[in-house]
């Protein structure tokens, strides 16, 4: 195998290197307006929600705003209205995804009592002659036809003040017995929002701005909306449910990241036709089986779709109100905390969390509420009410765990600005409290020590639950200005600790055993592999492997490495991260340039099989939080290059890169293999994650591989 080095040492802060040193992901730099009008979203906002909590109470004060408009005369029983906010993005000026969509749109067979009004914006570009980048458009699609409704100056599609003037001007001129609103493009979760404006720096849509937008058209409705769904990536959270709950029935949304072919719109607007007096709930279920058939099969294993009866979340709060105060309470046992952190840490999550395409820290709710079941009594209290507030969803097989709702939880501990945001979007007090403890145990190595921590500031009124309600101009900055401590973070822990060191033992084992400390504060352990350079002196990272045999009550963890490692069909060992594991497969992805442009190979292996799949190549998370919606197929033709982080043998601060051979796909699909890595020298090494997220390198030690296939430590 033949690597080359391609570019000189830099600092480890330029260069990221390894998985468990990486913890900041690349989203963080949001550089999205909150409001409009040179105002703060806390002058401006007019939520819908009003949500009180006092320290010690076991229920939330909640309250929601009614509609503030009458209903017009004239409106034909069972017609359909649906609001298309579609902002086109990088999805359509690259692929065109978004006119694909609005040619699904016009070529089904609607009727008269179905009527789609669609905003387009957001794209520098658009591959049809009707929409211009020089304007917003408004499209009225009924029955096969699509008609010009009006056009409006070029505005940012990121801002509340936009989606609220559309949804305005869309409820006055085409009232409909019932309505829905579909928000079209990118999404990021609780933290970034939707609707990335690509001319405006691709700002999005937080979710307090899609709040301010529909408290604002809900003064002009007379009833909820009957559905709001995101035909966008991982939306279906606990946070936008929360805040939709005030003004729709149902939601539709998908915890997962979706294809940039997104939703069915044919379908959609047939199911409508035939079935006019539907309720949200029923089209949702109609909106997933159609979704579900669409999806590519490479993907369709990664499928999820939730239908939302969003009459449940105020339960659904106050029962995860209970349980955030029961966590928040058990974490203050050290061991107790670590146990929650692995079990949270084998939840599902979604988007990508790991260190080389950035963390979106959407966790299934489901989840995380099991991982904690043993020490939380209203963990099922919790369950049953998820159960009955998803009402449908779809999953496929490599996400036969999710519950139908995500919410966030800091798999690695991102910036302050990310934290401030949660803050704003926070369900109640405690979780957050939980949040801030973890992010102050992993700031200053395990707490102030973190026992001593108080989360009282998120019951003062005058600090967390006025930024709420809006009533303290100058709330914005106090959230902004708690959280920076998070900005002197040190990712390396200092509460992994040994009975025993990390060693090889005289059968070839490497080996360690933590003390109590270790076993109270450590949760994920996992092994990286590396190559040693032809000169000796650097150690080239091959990546993670979850081959680790352990007890968390003796504290005994040793490699259970036999040497296998994923290549190309030309034999080149491919660089790996892992995505997501559980008891039945692993998700792989590696960095690689496809032709000559740089992005990630994804992968599936079958753990009993060992089979392995080729997702395709994808971009992981945006500098602006925004996940990666096209999955590119790799086809015959392709030219894959493998590249590789390095580090000095004699330190592991000073990095380099590496690129291995071009490598042409011969055959219809890749194929990648799982076999026994060359014979020659490599390393290996410990990485231990402790409870708040922060993570321990062991020494490394050496093995060998024979050319029999015969592995062997030193």
């Amino acid at each position: 195998m033949s690597i080359s080095r391609i570019s000189s040492r830099l600092s480890a802060a330029l260069l990221p290197v390894f998985a468990c040193l990486c913890l900041t992901a690349c989203m963080g730099n949001y550089t999205g307006s909150s409001s409009s009008g040179g105002e703060t979203l806390a002058d401006r906002v007019a939520s819908g929600l009003s949500i009180r909590a006092e320290r010690g109470s076991k229920t939330l004060d909640i309250s929601r705003v009614l509609p503030g408009g009458r209903r017009p005369s004239g409106i034909e029983e069972n017609g359909w209205t649906v609001f298309v906010y579609l902002c086109g993005s990088d999805l359509e000026t690259k692929g065109g995804a978004a006119t694909n969509d609005l040619n699904e749109m016009v070529r089904a067979t609607g009727s008269s009592k179905v009527r789609f009004v669609v905003e387009t914006g957001g794209a520098n570009r658009w591959h049809n002659r009707t929409v211009s980048n020089k304007k917003l458009g408004r499209y009225l699609i009924q029955n096969g036809t699509i008609k010009d409704a009006g056009t409006v100056r070029a505005a940012n599609m990121g801002m509340s003040s936009t989606l609220s003037d559309f949804l305005t001007w869309g409820v006055k001129t085409y009232p409909a017995d019932h309505m829905g609103l579909i928000l079209w493009d990118h999404g990021g979760g609780s933290i970034a929002g939707a609707c990335f404006d690509e001319p405006n720096s691709s700002d999005s849509l937080y979710l307090r701005e899609v709040d301010e937008a529909l408290a604002a058209t809900y003064q002009t409705m007379w009833e909820k909306f009957e559905f709001i769904g995101f035909d966008a990536c991982l939306m279906s959270t606990l946070e936008t449910a929360n805040v939709l709950a005030s003004y729709a029935d149902y939601m539709i949304a998908s915890q997962e990241s979706e294809p940039a072919t997104g939703w069915e719109y044919g379908s959609i607007i047939e199911y409508l036709a035939k079935h006019p007096s539907c309720t949200g709930n029923e089209l949702g279920k109609s909106v997933c089986n159609s979704y579900l058939k669409s999806v590519d099969s490479s993907t369709r294993g990664f499928t999820t779709l939730s239908v939302v009866d969003l009459s449940q979340i105020d339960q659904l709060m106050q029962d995860f109100y209970r349980f955030s105060q029961e966590m928040y309470a058990s974490g203050d046992d050290q061991g107790t905390l670590a146990a929650m952190s692995r079990g949270i840490q084998r939840a599902e999550n979604y988007g990508c969390n790991n260190h080389r395409e950035g963390y979106t820290n959407m966790v299934d709710l489901g989840g995380i509420v099991e991982a904690c079941a043993e020490v939380t009594p209203s963990a099922q209290d919790v369950l049953q009410t998820l159960n009955k507030a998803v009402t449908y969803q779809i999953r496929g097989t490599y996400h036969a765990a999710a519950s139908g709702l995500s919410t966030y939880y800091p798999l690695s501990l991102n910036t302050s600005k990310e934290l401030s945001i949660f803050q704003t979007v926070a369900v109640n007090p405690s979780y957050l409290s939980y949040v801030d403890r973890l992010a102050h145990g992993a700031t200053y190595n395990g707490g102030t020590p973190y026992t001593q921590y108080s989360g009282d500031t998120f019951f003062d009124e005058n600090a967390f639950w006025n930024w709420l309600l809006g009533n303290a101009q100058e709330t914005q900055q106090q959230v902004e200005d708690h959280w920076e401590y998070v900005d002197d973070h040190n990712e390396t822990s200092t509460q992994v600790t040994f009975a025993q060191e990390p060693e090889v033992d005289d059968q070839g084992t490497y080996w360690f055993v933590f003390d109590q400390h270790g076993i109270n504060n450590a949760s994920v352990v996992s092994g990286l592999v590396y190559m040693v350079s032809e000169d000796g002196t650097d150690h080239i990272a091959l990546g993670e492997t979850y081959d680790v045999y352990g007890d968390w009550e003796t504290g005994q963890f040793s490699d259970g490495f036999n040497g296998h490692w994923l290549s190309l069909p030309d034999g080149q060992s491919l660089n790996l991260a892992v995505e997501s594991a559980t008891e039945d497969y692993i998700v792989y992805t590696s960095p690689i340039t496809l032709n000559g442009t740089s992005c990630y190979l994804r992968m599936q292996q079958n753990i009993k099989s060992g089979k392995v799949t080729v997702e395709g190549a994808w971009n992981g998370v945006g500098a602006n939080g925004a996940i990666d919606r096209g999955v590119t197929t790799i086809k015959r033709g392709d030219v894959i290059v493998p590249q590789y982080d390095a580090v000095a043998a004699n330190d592991d601060q000073a990095t380099s890169h590496y690129e291995g051979e071009p490598y042409t796909v011969t055959s219809k699909r890749l194929n990648v293999s799982y076999d026994v890595l060359p014979d020659g020298a490599y390393l290996y090494r410990f990485c231990i994650k402790d409870s708040f997220g922060d993570s321990f390198l062991t020494k490394t030690a050496r093995f060998e591989i024979d050319p029999d296939g015969t592995i062997y430590f030193e």
